[in-house]
């Protein structure tokens, strides 16, 4: 369901308004103070300062490549390596590279090479990344031919200031990062020490974006601007103004907000105080309306369910009495009927008096122990009543199949007297197209049953004929089953009470038809109610959900 933009679009336009005019005025300010700064002169100060940063970049860029001289030099003077090298041990070489290689961070690779080509070479294990790395190479002899070694390496002597800078110069520097090897003062007489650092690329191009920057910021013309106080005023100003606007306007845009959230907090404060009756207005369209129509649609749902729960409940108590009263009433009434019975047999008197009492008293017994047998099975049904399983189908469809069948011939079959649904007309109205819901087909089967027969013995007490009409519609999200007479209907005061066990209009009726719909009703998640029918008489509507 999309969500109403009423609040955000009020406050969307309070905002709007209420900053509109400032902020026209803060982007004229700020295009005029952009315009008049761009204008002024140099300052000396800041390009004195700039000079400084300059040199200071300029200076760490030759540290950075000192230093790698210097352990490319340290490198070089280690004994053991030289020793190896003079030796031309390349297992040793390698060993010992291996072991000198660690202490460095910055190398990318160790070597040793000769006339004869590279005896042993240790690496990072990964490229030169030259997206962020620059290359620096340094060479340091390591010793002569025929097993004389040279003295260490010099390590070379600090930069001095104004040397050559990595940057638009860099090409003219021997050291520069990416410049070819660097050889020794000294001609080397053997063994050579290769080592390639890696010099973080950045340092470099910020002293070339430094050096660009201070060139373009000497074509700045501009000057302090003269009035920034009144521009710091105007600024502080119209932001005060701003400030007060927006609380202005966003108080009187709460005050309706905060009514209506406080409503909302008291009726949850009585929900959690077991209060489910309780609703909350729900008149506008924007977030806190849908959200107070969703609260009162939950409590809607939950005192539905928490009724439907207490119902069961106590249909399984009423359920549970019938078990029992059945069980009481059933064993005594066959040696009742037997032994009026057997009395009745025995007499062989000539008393025809007394032969008509006998008669009589066993026409009587057998009719009420009929009359008992009958009850003790509606109590029994009633007690043995299953739990429904609900499955999708055509509830049209489901009562199409129910009409092509006699409803009552169970009734028929049973009754020693005139029959209910003799001269009775039982018609359907039905639509067309399917209309789904979740049943148990037998279980349905049985509410429409005894709905009609309810109807038929109500009819059958005042009248032979009658009509009754059952009908199938669907509103939104509700299937409504309803059962029509046109019979003497339902009086007002009896229309809650009538679906309780025990509770009936009728001469000879038990009162546990109707409570057997609702059970049978309320785990279909449905709900049952008496009402006055169009026909003239009582019209019982069964409300189940829908399926889409």
């Amino acid at each position: 369901m999309a969500l109403s933009f009423g609040i955000r679009r009020r406050l969307t336009t309070a905002i709007l308004v209420t900053a509109l005019i400032p902020v026209l005025v803060a982007v004229w300010l700020a295009q005029t103070t952009v315009r008049q700064t761009a204008a002024r002169f140099f300052v000396p100060e800041v390009g004195a300062h700039l000079d400084r940063s300059l040199e200071l970049y300029q200076e760490l860029a030759h540290a950075v490549k000192a230093e790698m001289r210097s352990e490319a030099a340290a490198i070089a003077a280690d004994w053991p390596l030289r020793r190896a090298a003079g030796l031309r041990e390349r297992a040793g070489v390698a060993r010992e590279l291996h072991r000198l290689f660690g202490g460095h961070a910055t190398l990318v690779s160790l070597s040793v090479r000769t006339d004869d080509g590279v005896m042993a070479e240790v690496n990072r294990g990964r490229p030169l990344d030259l997206r962020t790395e620059n290359r620096f190479e340094v060479v340091r002899p390591l010793g002569e031919p025929g097993g004389r070694f040279a003295p260490a390496a010099r390590a070379p002597a600090a930069p001095t200031p104004g040397a050559a800078s990595p940057g638009a110069s860099a090409a003219e520097s021997e050291d520069r990062p990416d410049a070819p090897p660097v050889e020794d003062d000294e001609p080397a007489a053997g063994p050579e020490l290769v080592a390639v650092f890696a010099a973080d690329k950045a340092r470099f191009d910020e002293l070339a974006d430094a050096s660009q920057f201070v060139e373009s910021y000497r074509r700045v013309e501009g000057r302090r601007v003269a009035d920034e106080r009144g521009y710091v005023l105007a600024f502080a100003a119209l932001l005060g103004l701003t400030i007060l606007l927006a609380v202005g306007v966003g108080t009187f845009v709460a005050r309706d907000v905060a009514r209506r959230v406080v409503e909302l907090a008291h009726a949850t404060s009585r929900v959690a105080a077991g209060d489910l009756s309780v609703r909350v207005p729900a008149s506008s369209d924007d977030e806190l309306g849908t959200l107070a129509r969703e609260f009162n649609r939950m409590l809607a749902e939950v005192e539905t369910s928490r009724a439907r729960i207490e119902y069961l409940q106590r249909i399984s108590a009423w359920q549970e009495m019938a078990r029992r009263l059945a069980h009481e009433i059933k064993n005594p009434l066959t040696p009742i009927q037997l032994a009026v019975q057997d009395i009745h047999r025995r007499y062989e008197g000539k008393n025809p008096e007394f032969q008509k009492l006998l008669d009589t008293t066993l026409e009587v017994v057998e009719d009420e122990v009929g009359t008992l047998r009958r009850l003790v099975g509606e109590f029994s049904d009633f007690a043995r009543l299953p739990q429904a399983e609900l499955e999708p189908a055509d509830v049209a469809e489901f009562l199409r199949e129910l009409a092509e069948r006699p409803l009552l011939a169970d009734d028929e079959r049973r009754s020693d007297h005139a029959p209910p649904s003799a001269g009775l007309d039982i018609a359907f109205e039905l639509p067309k197209e399917p209309l789904r819901a979740a049943i148990d087909r037998q279980m349905l089967r049985r509410v429409v049953i005894n709905l009609v027969r309810n109807a038929a013995q109500a009819l059958s007490e005042v009248k032979r004929a009658g009509r009754v009409l059952v009908s199938l519609s669907r509103q939104g999200p509700t299937l409504y089953l309803d059962v029509d007479d046109d019979g003497p209907g339902i009086p007002a005061n009896l229309r809650e009470a009538i679906f309780d066990p025990y509770v009936t209009t009728k001469t000879d009726g038990t009162g546990l038809g109707l409570a057997i719909v609702k059970k049978i009703v309320v785990e279909h998640h449905g709900t049952i109610s008496a009402e006055s029918s169009p026909l003239g008489g009582a019209r019982l509507r069964v409300r189940l959900p829908a399926l889409s």
